[in-house]
């Protein structure tokens, strides 16, 4: 029906409210794609880093990326014209441009996919030849482990041709590479111990979690380490301030537990447990049997770890926060039946 000759009435009184409510969630999904976006460009440049620190033979002169603007914008302009035409033109300055591209149907793999997928023609090539083995593809490869490669920038489309629906994926690398000599590509990285051949403007060696691989960066991270799980590294101290649940000198270790009457080893998510107490979490009370007398210290032998011997003060009262005396020594685990370790308790008179 036409109601363009009829006043708003009853029936419609609701079509203005229904406008807002129309522009505020284009709004929100606007702000929803540009947080996904983020992520995405996060998540493609840690990806990069990550696979560039991988690489076999190890190399000595591989540079840590950064995520560039100017290259995301150049990589989505060759993105959205679905790889046809002309290449985009680089702005002023800007140093040679390379390029890694794809074009697979609509949904048949994520960006992230498609990056290892480009990692994974390392296979077929031949570092010391210096080539691509014979019938095979491994220029998306040598781009991606391009040592001097330091910018990054990514896009993708959706590319719809009548009935054909396809995704253009592109990332645009600064300084680009796969550069020729005399007809055939030179090697793109120097092999060697990580980080060995790093120029003096980017003397920093980087490395993930894990002391895996090692990039050449900028010495912006003098602590040359990073933190998992959402840590926060403490430039100053070197040290990894973890969210709750986490623990370990990186984050790494998922630990909830609390040590009530002992110490806590973070690296291993475990008690240490007090003279006197035991359990998961040191808060069941066993006090030792025999006599105490005055001026006597109480030695727990056979720990498991490493034969430790620790010394602690029967002197000290209940409850104290560290009642371990700061004197330790190492003794030979004694070892019974089937190997397991004997734990004794003794005295030692002063």
């Amino acid at each position: 029906q036409d109601y363009s000759s009829r006043g708003p009435g009853p029936g419609l009184a609701w079509i203005p409210e229904l406008r807002l409510l129309e522009v505020a969630w284009a709004g929100r999904l606007q702000l929803l794609e540009l947080t996904a976006g983020l992520k995405e460009r996060f998540l493609l440049l840690s990806l990069h880093n990550k696979l560039r620190s991988k690489v076999q033979p190890p190399a000595a002169n591989m540079q840590r990326m950064d995520w560039s603007e100017k290259l995301a914008q150049l990589a989505q302009e060759r993105a959205a014209s679905c790889l046809a035409g002309a290449l985009p033109r680089p702005p002023h300055h800007t140093q040679h441009v390379g390029w890694n591209t794809q074009l697979l149907p609509a949904g048949a793999a994520s960006f992230a996919a498609v990056v290892e997928l480009w990692f994974s023609e390392g296979r077929s090539y031949d570092y010391h030849a210096a080539q691509c083995l014979e019938n095979t593809t491994c220029s998306h490869y040598t781009q991606l482990v391009w040592a001097t490669s330091s910018r990054l920038g990514c896009g993708k489309h959706a590319c719809i041709a009548g009935q054909e629906r396809r995704e253009a994926f592109v990332c645009a690398y600064s300084p680009g590479g796969n550069w020729e000599m005399n007809g055939k590509t030179i090697i793109p990285y120097k092999k060697g111990a990580w980080c060995s051949l790093c120029t003096s403007g980017c003397s920093g060696c980087f490395k993930s979690w894990d002391h895996s691989g090692g990039l050449c960066e900028v010495p912006r991270n003098p602590c040359r380490m990073s933190c998992r799980n959402d840590g926060r590294l403490n430039m100053s101290t070197c040290h990894c301030d973890c969210l709750p649940g986490y623990t370990g000198r990186y984050c790494q270790v998922k630990c909830s537990i609390q040590c009530l009457h002992g110490r806590f080893r973070e690296e291993e998510c475990s008690c240490l447990c007090d003279i006197g107490y035991g359990g998961a979490e040191c808060g069941s009370e066993s006090a030792p049997r025999g006599p105490r007398t005055p001026g006597s210290w109480v030695v727990a032998s056979g720990v498991p770890l490493c034969g430790s011997l620790d010394f602690f003060n029967p002197r000290l009262s209940k409850g104290h926060p560290n009642p371990l005396h700061p004197v330790s020594g190492r003794v030979r685990a004694w070892q019974g039946v089937g190997g397991l370790p004997i734990f004794s308790i003794g005295y030692i008179q002063l």
